[in-house]
């Protein structure tokens, strides 16, 4: 900000000059509370996408993780949850998601133990994978009320 007279040498001194500079000056001040950190997306291990018109969001490996997905919860209407035998959290399953006409609406592999899922009302199948065995659930989504609650535990540790 020191240099900021240097910025303006040269140039007629208008009133939109001088409020341009001083908008740009106020926005590269901000920029470090814009900044994300890597490290700390990375740390939070959670994952989302968008397909078609189905949001979902995954992850929940670690505390602060799950602290993440729990506060986003009520976002979602579909509520997953995949569990080895003796319940220990299970990540990178594959997943899909259809309609029971067998057309998918999304697929994708959770980065946690929590599946979130933001889906239409109506009738659908999910499938997933674990430890090269298949599972599959039918459900119904309401267009209220509270979330869909699936878990799959995984039939061998």
């Amino acid at each position: 900000m020191t240099n900021l007279a240097a910025v303006s040498v040269g140039k007629a001194q208008t009133r939109h000059g001088r409020l341009g500079v001083i908008a740009m000056v106020l926005a590269l001040q901000c920029l470090p509370a814009l900044a994300v950190d890597v490290d700390d997306a990375a740390k939070s291990n959670v994952a989302s996408s968008t397909q078609a018109e189905v949001s979902w969001i995954s992850g929940g490996v670690g505390d602060e993780a799950m602290t993440e997905m729990h506060k986003v919860a009520a976002a979602y209407n579909v509520h997953v949850m995949m569990t080895g035998v003796l319940g220990n959290y299970l990540a990178g399953v594959p997943f899909t998601v259809s309609r029971r006409n067998g057309q998918m609406k999304v697929s994708g592999a959770t980065e946690g133990p929590l599946l979130y899922l933001k889906l239409p009302a109506g009738s659908y199948q999910i499938a997933v994978e674990i430890n090269g065995a298949s599972q599959t659930r039918r459900i119904q989504v309401s267009a209220s009320g509270p979330a869909t609650k699936v878990r799959f535990v995984a039939k061998s540790e």
